[in-house]
């Protein structure tokens, strides 16, 4: 059998590499969402608390340490306390799986997964996000000017 080659799928053709999300660089979690930045062009980049840009179409400068950093971490600690809560769920839904295989009770386990499922995906998630949504309707907005 052949080997696959390095930019292909399985079929041969090429495939465009996987460009990560703004949440997914290292530490985007912990140090807090982007700050969506809009310049008077129309330029729009995401940036990081403290992060300072300039627009490559008009030059103007655009600086996020100009934010309060209490009203920032209002907004990192509400996205951090929300998304503990599907962690929270996930573990504590596999804790009872590991609890009812350790006592032999597996059959337990095949009921247990669908049901949590089915709760988390049509109950709770739904309540969740209105939270959620809820919550962040009373966070601060800025309106940034460039420098």
């Amino acid at each position: 059998m052949g080997r696959r080659q390095r930019g292909k799928d399985g079929r041969g053709r090429e495939h465009k590499p996987r460009v990560p999300r703004d949440w997914e660089r290292p530490g985007a979690i912990v140090k807090g969402p982007p700050i969506t930045v809009t310049c008077e062009c129309g330029e729009k980049r995401d940036l990081a608390y403290g992060e300072r840009w300039r627009c490559e179409s008009c030059g103007r400068s655009w600086d996020t340490g100009r934010i309060p950093a209490d009203q920032y971490q209002q907004i990192r600690g509400l996205s951090l306390r929300y998304r503990a809560v599907p962690v929270a769920f996930g573990a504590a839904i596999a804790l009872l799986a590991i609890f009812f295989t350790l006592t032999g009770n597996v059959p337990g386990v095949f009921f247990l997964l669908p049901v949590a499922l089915i709760t988390w995906f049509v109950f709770l998630r739904p309540l969740h996000r209105k939270r959620y949504r809820a919550a962040i309707k009373t966070l601060p907005r800025w309106e940034l000017r460039a420098d």
